[in-house]
């Protein structure tokens, strides 16, 4: 039960307590956030978004907060990306390590080629298959 100068804060005076400040049920914030239930939990629990408990248990969120919280999102989402990252230059390191290991491959597998001469691409593939 949330207390309010010593008042218990119920559905039907919750938005009456709290000072003109408008009051969203779960239901309601999720729907402006367009998420699921699980997420918004992750939010309250990771802190990103308060909320107050009316005397029955249910929680509300401000809507000013939930405004907030998606211009932020939307700023983040909308800001250019910086192409210099580090896991940009990480997935870039990766396809040259890669692309250096598949180089490496082809050498071997031309050198092997080379090596036993095989008179069609069938017996390559049985001697291959017995080293």
């Amino acid at each position: 039960m949330v207390e309010k100068n010593n008042q218990a804060i119920t559905p039907a005076n919750f938005n009456q307590q709290s000072h003109k400040t408008s009051w969203l049920t779960l239901s309601e914030a999720q729907a402006l956030l367009g998420v699921s239930r699980k997420t918004l939990y992750r939010y309250m629990d990771r802190k990103l978004l308060t909320y107050r408990k009316a005397a029955n248990g249910r929680r509300y969120i401000e809507e000013e907060q939930i405004n907030t919280f998606i211009d932020q999102q939307m700023a983040t989402t909308l800001l250019p990306k910086d192409n210099t990252k580090p896991d940009n230059l990480d997935v870039s390191k990766q396809l040259a390590i890669l692309n250096t290991k598949v180089e490496r491959q082809n050498q071997l597998l031309e050198a092997m080629i080379e090596l036993y001469k095989p008179e069609s691409m069938h017996e390559l593939l049985v001697k291959l298959k017995h080293c």
